[in-house]
């Protein structure tokens, strides 16, 4: 059976040094954590393990449920009441409202209080997750969608909260884990914005998120229109990011965040190729339209007038352009 310090010895190695995480130190409440009134799981607080976590989380250990779960300290008492450290039968129990697309899978929405939550279970894609599906063998990459999470929350980008993590041995070495956040009403992704009358507005909205999360040294590899969100109400447009999986915290200097609007604009351009995007407009009015309204509205959200910072990204992205030409050709273009 693989310790819990095996378990998060890969993290450990890459937060070693960073002296803006281990300084941060979560408040430990040394307490057995009462889930059901006629039984109580054998959970100890991990003062190790919370120097790597954000200041507002708090991190547990299970270990006859070979567990570890971390909360947000705020809402502790209540996801605790939710069962939370048991996604399994969170997904089944009374308090499962339905599923939501989402990415590889569906998540499950979970509702509490009047409260709407989204539980996500971390999925493997392309060759490998064919054969196996939900068994990671480190866990930095969940510990860093915490971290990256909570740094964007605090740096007023607009997303979706991460409220817990929780990380299980799977065996052979082997972990699964599931991520709860809060739940956004009424979005959808912003491909589904082409076309719509606050079209330009919504990107617009959208450019200005990630500038902001470039601002706040936030490198998104895996940045797309599936997990940049937008919603309309009374109060107007709003975009937001939803999905951290992969981000991570960068220097500044040591990346260029060009390379997230290329990958931005990727999925972009194979979502109109595979014809992905749900119109039924001709192949040269599709075209037309990626390239033109809210290309430009991304535009000037994103680089809000500074033509020095524009003038650098077109420099990248033509130096890459040969390159992403190339990959076109792996697209099927809809007849």
């Amino acid at each position: 059976m693989m310790s819990s310090r095996g378990m998060f010895r890969s993290f450990s190695a890459e937060a070693d040094g960073r002296s803006d995480v281990a300084d941060r130190r979560s408040p430990m409440a040394e307490q057995l954590l009462y889930v059901h009134p006629s039984r109580v799981l054998e959970a100890t607080p991990s003062p190790r393990l919370a120097a790597l976590l954000p200041a507002d989380f708090e991190i547990f250990q299970y270990p006859g449920a070979r567990r570890t779960v971390i909360l947000r300290s705020q809402l502790r008492d209540r996801l605790i009441a939710a069962d939370v450290q048991n996604p399994e039968s969170l997904k089944r129990g009374p308090l499962f409202s339905g599923w939501i697309e989402g990415g590889r899978t569906r998540h499950a929405l979970i509702r509490v209080e009047g409260e709407s939550w989204v539980l996500k279970e971390y999925r493997r894609g392309g060759l490998v997750g064919r054969w196996n599906s939900s068994r990671y063998w480190r866990c930095g990459r969940f510990f860093e969608e915490l971290r990256v999470s909570d740094l964007a929350e605090r740096s007023g980008i607009s997303t979706a909260g991460a409220l817990a993590l929780i990380i299980e041995r799977a065996g052979l070495g082997s972990v699964r884990a599931w991520l709860l956040t809060r739940f956004l009403p009424g979005v959808r992704p912003l491909h589904a914005f082409f076309g719509d009358p606050f079209e330009s507005d919504l990107f617009r909205a959208a450019g200005g998120n990630v500038a902001s999360m470039h601002r706040a040294g936030i490198d998104h590899p895996d940045l797309h229109l599936g997990n940049i969100v937008g919603s309309v109400d009374s109060e107007g447009v709003h975009a937001h990011i939803v999905d951290w999986d992969r981000a991570r915290l960068r220097v500044p200097g040591s990346w260029n965040p060009s390379s997230n609007l290329l990958r931005l604009w990727r999925s972009v351009e194979k979502g109109r190729r595979l014809g992905a995007f749900g119109t039924s407009a001709s192949r040269k009015e599709r075209s037309l339209s990626f390239s033109s309204r809210p290309l430009r509205a991304f535009i000037r959200g994103y680089f809000d007038g500074d033509p020095g910072a524009l003038r650098e990204a077109r420099k990248y992205l033509r130096r890459r352009a040969r390159f992403f030409g190339m990959r076109t050709w792996f697209w099927r273009t809809p007849k």
